[in-house]
């Protein structure tokens, strides 16, 4: 069985050399753009090219995340940001955009590939549309159970798709790539690398704590032999904004777990002290969704962290000598000497002056290797040896110490860098003209729908509803989070077999299940398609209408040319997150729930959460609404008016003011449809 991964966080050089010494197998990063961590001090032209030198000198890999959601006007920056990872010899890059991906298999077609969790991968049916992708490793979704995991990983071997892991750090409240709560707050978005962790800020729902969507970090150090058991090829550690004391235990922590099966006493202190929420949680990974998941950054956590830092110094301040050699000395009379030297991936031999005829003192085997052994401040250690020398010689010390450091130069000259192939990068867009025409609803139940249904085009619908006519009208939503598929596809025959033909699909697992039942496909904002050519990618997934992120403003949507039916959502009370652990838990019993609870924020806001097939969501307080400026939303070819707590009557009301193009609310947001996110 292929060892596991240790994969450790790097936000600067000094996390760098911390990772590296303290036990990393692999590092990720990010360049100075495009990457899900922009705050961090990440890594420029130069840095990036003495990183990838530094790590593969040690047998580290080097991946480099180009994680976010990328806009129309950025896509030429992209592919040059890609044609410098692939010239710089990256073992892989990190991806979240369909568009990224896309470029990257068709310009850079050597180049790894591995999906970024922001691709809200927790269901099997992602992997064909993966591997279609290209992607050869998927990080998957924080929020799987352990049962969930492994029948992930099962399939995933099916496709030659590696499974990674989060094992250690923080937890995101909402599952990553869904969320748009700093988005709408502030204009900082998540999907674009710019997460302002509202979150983390005072949020209560009734008799709460009063920070209930924050969670504690995570930490699976203890289920490493399982995980590896199940499936997982790599263990990713969290934290590329953390310190580099925190890198360096974090990592520790993980090399004790998979080369001992057990982490002292000791490090777990150190690991807990230097960052920790009160503790940490096992929570997903054991399906016990309750309150103790939650907990926050206390003055004790602040304080214990300031002590700890001087005791984890001594991790990594001296280089790790961890990767053996194995030399093979060559001295013959009247021939030069050499030096061959492997690291069991790759091999050099240099070759020296010819050895002197003793005069008296004679060369044994033993200072031979004296020599050789003294491979201090580096990352060898001589595991084994083998000579073929003559006996009557005699070699000078310097000589071997010289053949020695030439070998391994040119072993580290060998290692620093891969070669990639690349195509020319030329690409072809089709688009149509949009003529807005077109309104859909999207309803929570069968109480919300409108006596009157000639001007709409559709109705999105749960696909546990009970709404089964008008079936040439019907749209059925696959839920965001799918818990169980033999129900899911149980459904889609449902209203297969009642002659509905299309489905609301918001991410890929739900695509292929789509396809494979035979449905015609409305993709959801939340794919977060916010460019042609994810446009392009989803069109050869057979999607017919895409329904564009809400982070756009509108000229930014207008800009995006395809042929598909493009569209927003231009009313409602936007999800915020997508919540596998309820946050109202931590105030009430789910059995007495009604499942339409609310979160207040400081300001005293109150989000609704409403929950959905043991799903929770998180609603913005307020709602869009865009009736009074239909003018600005030509270049559009749908609307879709999305109702989630509101009356029958209230729905019709709504319909009725797109229609009249007049303003009915006296509370309402326009969205980021006019400010766009950073």
């Amino acid at each position: 069985m292929k060892n596991i991964e240790v994969l450790s966080p790097v936000g600067s050089p000094e996390s760098l050399i911390a990772a590296v010494r303290s036990g990393a197998d692999a590092i990720y990063l990010g360049a100075k753009s495009f990457s899900a961590r922009r705050n961090a001090a990440n890594f420029d032209e130069d840095e990036l090219l003495n990183t990838v030198s530094y790590c593969h000198k040690r047998n580290v890999k080097v991946y480099v995340t180009v994680n976010i959601m990328i806009k129309e006007k950025e896509v030429t920056e992209v592919i040059e940001l890609l044609k410098h990872l692939n010239e710089a010899g990256v073992d892989a890059i990190i991806v979240q955009d369909l568009a990224v991906a896309s470029l990257a298999r068709e310009f850079f077609p050597d180049l790894p590939l591995h999906g970024s969790t922001q691709m809200s991968v927790q269901n099997p049916y992602a992997l064909p549309v993966l591997k279609r992708l290209g992607i050869r490793r998927v990080v998957v979704a924080r929020e799987m159970n352990r049962q969930q995991l492994q029948r992930f990983c099962l399939k995933a071997k099916e496709y030659d798709i590696e499974v990674e892991h989060f094992v250690h750090g923080a937890l995101c409240m909402s599952v990553s790539g869904q969320c748009l709560l700093s988005a709408m707050i502030g204009s900082r978005s998540g999907n674009r690398g710019l997460c302002a962790q509202s979150c983390r800020l005072p949020f209560e729902v009734e008799n709460g704590t009063g920070y209930d969507l924050s969670l504690k970090d995570s930490s699976l150090f203890k289920y490493v032999r399982e995980l590896k058991e199940i499936g997982v090829s790599s263990l990713k550690i969290e934290g590329r904004m953390k310190r580099p004391e925190y890198i360096a235990i974090a990592t520790k922590c993980c090399r004790e777990a998979v080369d001992n099966n057990h982490v002292a006493e000791d490090l777990e202190r150190q690991l807990k002290d230097i960052f920790s929420r009160s503790g940490f949680t096992d929570g997903y990974y054991k399906n016990e969704l309750t309150r103790e998941m939650f907990g926050i950054r206390t003055r004790e956590d602040v304080l214990a962290s300031k002590e700890v830092v001087n005791e984890i110094h001594e991790i990594y301040r001296n280089e790790r000598q961890w990767i053996p050699l194995s030399f093979s000395f060559k001295a013959r009379e009247n021939q030069a000497m050499s030096l061959t030297v492997t690291d069991n991936d790759k091999e050099v031999t240099v070759t020296g002056p010819t050895p002197l005829i003793a005069a008296s003192k004679l060369t044994d085997e033993q200072t031979i290797k004296t020599s050789l052994s003294r491979l201090g401040g580096t990352c060898y250690y001589l595991d084994n040896i083998s000579f073929d020398i003559d006996e009557h010689l005699f070699i000078r010390n310097s000589t071997i110490n010289s053949l020695r450091r030439a070998a391994i130069d040119k072993l580290d000259a060998l290692k620093e860098r891969n070669s990639y192939r690349q195509k020319e990068v030329t690409y072809d867009l089709k688009d149509k003209k949009h003529s807005l025409k077109d309104i859909y609803l999207r309803l929570t139940c069968k109480e919300q729908l409108p006596e009157n249904l000639d001007k709409i085009r559709g109705v999105i619908i749960p696909i546990d509803s009970e709404i089964t006519e008008p079936a040439e009208k019907l749209i059925v939503e696959i839920p965001r989070w799918i818990n169980n598929t033999d129900y899911i596809l149980e459904r889609l025959k449902y209203f297969k077999d009642r002659k509905v033909k299309k489905t609301y699909c918001n991410n890929l697992a739900a695509v292929e299940l789509a396809n494979e039942s035979g449905f015609e496909i409305m993709g959801g904002n939340f794919l977060n398609v916010a460019n042609s050519l994810a446009c392009k990618v989803l069109e050869k997934e057979k999607i017919q209408d895409i329904t564009i992120s809400a982070e756009l403003d509108l000229n930014e949507i207008r800009s995006i040319k395809t042929p598909l039916n493009k569209g927003i959502i231009a009313y409602g009370k936007l999800p915020l997150m997508l919540l596998v652990n309820c946050p109202l838990k931590n105030g009430r019993d789910c059995g007495s729930c009604d499942q339409k609870g609310h979160i207040t924020d400081r300001m005293g806001y109150r989000f609704p959460i409403r929950c959905h097939l043991k799903i929770s969501e998180l609603l913005n307080h307020t709602p869009i609404f865009l009736a009074d400026r239909m003018t600005d939303l030509q270049g559009l070819d749908y609307l879709i008016l999305y109702f989630t707590d509101e009356t029958k009557a209230e729905v019709e009301a709504v319909i009725t003011a797109y229609e009249k193009q007049e303003n009915i609310l006296n509370q309402y947001t326009r969205g980021l449809y006019y400010r766009s996110v950073l």
